[in-house]
């Protein structure tokens, strides 16, 4: 079961000789890999390797590469974890740094060495970071490089890959997609000399195929019933992350991985990503070689290592998210397959080996027994507070406001939220709707407005998600959310911003806002008093998001969470006051539409929502009366709402 590597030219296939022995052969057109094929002795190959490379020709053809039409500036960090693996540490660093593109960063992350050969090894490469982390773990040290890291993209590979000469560039055009948060690429053995090598090439490689792919939360979604097989989506040899990734779903979960349960801390990071309503992208031409490990001690450990991880990265992602589907391909798939390849191997299927079965089905025992003896420690983001966001916000002629508008079916009220920024006094506006998975014609609205708005559809993320999309596609310095069934009056950016000039430290700036009926009728205005953090524990004094003013940078430092159903708006705004200065006025900003399909009609509901938004300030306030004030504030909304059923009922 040796086989020896070739690589070959689509343009050499036709003259492809009958190997005398066992190839594993890759087909290449130029720089671009079209596909392999297993060639045993003897065997013609051209027929079976045609066969292999045409789904990836049909594509290149049809769309071409995705890589080669958009090119960015971005600034790029390439981060490597290493652990007292000097040798192989100095072949990879030698091919990063023989990179076309040396334009990056690269931060050598050495995990609990045993002794200095690493930082030895740096020492000879002047342009390398060496960070030690004196913490054993993977991903610990994968936490470590993002927080180190400067670039707006940190790219991870792994000491025993070696990294062709266009990697750098390929990387740098793959993240065009404001949606894309996380990358990957194939990952091409660079031997396969022992058994163990061929064995975890044949049925555990790392190469997720030849055709780009992209994973989105419709893939989150139409999986989410039997548990989402994120590690679809690549390898942790060979990804990178945009840096927001890791203010929007947090850092690696540092219980999983090699130090701790064994694996998966990689495809456990992209299940949260796809979970937010971000999207990860695979792509081919993002290649790099990777050495197997050669012993059969090895690989045994490696499968046991995987199942232990694998199934201790399922109980993290339910523990995360409350999907069953989790649980059911724990208990019931699981089982399932092993007692499959059980029979398999009682059939004599030469595919199959009893230890590997094994060493694998002991690996989700003891998966199982090391997430609930570390089940208490949750992961806890270290949330860096920016500097930045303390020094005062410039406003002047030029300022741009963007305008996101997240709609949901509300095609019938959308095309009066839109035109009521387009008709706003101030003259640089940006309008951008997130259409969340509409069934209505709301596409058809947005088409009618033509160039004067931005349009992007996603796949039904929820409210949260959708408005933290409409950030990553906005260009202005401030920011409004408008639902799609409300409207601005035709001043509002203009006091607003003027406002801004007048507190320019201030996180926000917040308004009044009438109440209209569903055909627009006026009920009343809404005039609240509020002053900040203190007062917005005792209640929601703002009352309405369309009339808030952001700052564009607070972004993604605070986010809409999307775990709650209902609140994100309240919630973003106490998280922003706890750290921030803001400020409220009594001048009218916009319109809020009562209708039966308000979020708010429920009010059962709401006060469950609301005392888990409170609840999620306790860990941070730092004194009595800030105690005092949230106390208050779950005794308001209870009254409020109790109030508010027992008139309805009325």
């Amino acid at each position: 079961m040796l086989y020896k590597i070739s690589h070959i030219q689509l343009a050499s296939l036709d003259d492809l000789v009958p190997a005398t022995s066992q190839q594993y052969v890759v087909v290449w057109r130029n720089n671009i890999p079209l596909g392999h094929a297993w060639i045993a002795g003897q065997e013609d190959a051209r027929e079976k390797l045609r066969a292999a490379i045409q789904p990836a020709l049909d594509y290149y053809r049809q769309h071409g590469s995705p890589l080669h039409t958009v090119r960015s500036e971005t600034r790029l960090s390439v981060v490597i974890c290493t652990r007292n693996r000097p040798a192989s540490l100095a072949t990879c660093l030698q091919s990063l740094l023989s990179c076309t593109d040396q334009d990056f960063e690269l931060v050598v992350i050495d995990n609990a060495p045993d002794d200095d050969a690493t930082l030895e090894v740096t020492r000879k490469f002047p342009a390398v970071r060496y960070v030690r982390e004196k913490r054993k773990g993977l991903d610990i040290a994968r936490n470590t490089g993002a927080r180190t890291a400067t670039g707006d993209i940190i790219a991870y590979t792994d000491d025993d890959v070696q990294i062709p000469a266009g990697w750098i560039t390929n990387l740098k055009a793959c993240f065009s997609d404001p949606l894309t948060m996380a990358v990957t690429g194939l990952v091409i053995p660079a031997s396969l000399d022992t058994h163990a090598q061929y064995i975890f090439e044949k049925k555990w490689g790392f190469n997720k195929g030849y055709l780009p792919r992209r994973f989105d939360h419709r893939y989150f979604l139409d999986h989410s019933p039997y548990g989402v097989p994120a590690w679809d989506v690549g390898a942790g040899a060979n990804m990178a992350f945009r840096k927001d990734a890791f203010l929007l779903a947090g850092f690696f979960d540092e219980r999983l991985d090699v130090g701790a349960s064994g694996c998966s801390g990689d495809s456990e990071m992209w299940y949260r990503i796809l979970a937010e309503g971000w999207n990860c992208y695979y792509v081919p031409e993002l290649y790099v070689f990777h050495e197997h490990r050669a012993s059969d001690t090895g690989l045994r450990q490696q499968l046991f290592g995987y199942m232990r991880g694998h199934v201790s990265a399922l109980l993290v992602q339910h523990e995360n998210y409350g999907q069953r589907g989790e649980l059911r391909r724990l208990y019931r798939g699981l089982p399932h397959y092993y007692l499959k390849r059980l029979k398999q191997w009682v059939q004599r299927n030469h595919d199959e080996n009893l230890r590997h079965i094994m060493m694998e089905v002991k690996g989700c025992y003891s998966g199982l027994r090391f997430y609930k003896q570390h089940k208490q420690l949750q992961r806890q983001d270290i949330k860096v507070f920016p500097s930045e966001l303390h020094q005062a916000v410039r406003t002047d002629e030029h300022s741009i406001v963007s305008v996101i508008i997240p709609c949901y079916n509300h095609a019938q009220y959308l095309k009066q939220a839109i035109s009521s920024v387009l008709e706003q006094t101030w003259p640089h506006m940006e309008v951008i709707v997130i259409d969340d998975g509409s069934t209505d014609d709301t596409a058809a609205v947005c088409a009618s407005y033509s160039e004067q708005i931005v349009y992007r559809r996603v796949e039904r993320v929820g409210l949260s998600a959708a408005r933290n999309i409409g950030v990553q596609h906005s260009k202005g310095q401030f920011l409004i959310f408008l639902d799609a069934d409300d409207y601005l009056y035709p001043g509002a950016a203009e006091q607003q911003l003027f406002f801004f000039g007048l507190y320019p430290l201030a996180g926000f700036i917040s308004g009044a806002h009438d109440r209209v009926d569903k055909a627009g009728a006026f009920l009343n205005t809404v005039y609240n008093n509020g002053d900040g953090y203190l007062s917005l524990l005792q209640g929601n004094y703002i009352g309405m998001e369309s009339c808030i003013l952001y700052r564009r940078d607070l972004f993604f430092h605070f986010h809409f969470d999307t775990r709650l159903e209902v609140c994100e708006d309240y919630d973003i705004n106490l998280r922003i006051a706890r750290y921030l200065p803001v400020f409220h006025h009594n001048n009218r900003i916009c319109a809020y539409r009562i209708h039966d399909r308000n979020m708010s009609a429920d009010k059962k509901r709401m006060l469950e929502w609301v005392r888990r938004v409170l609840n999620k300030q306790v860990p941070v306030l730092q004194n009595e009366e800030e105690r005092l004030a949230l106390q208050q504030g779950l005794n308001n909304w209870k009254l409020y709402y109790t109030k508010t059923r027992m008139n309805e009922d009325k």
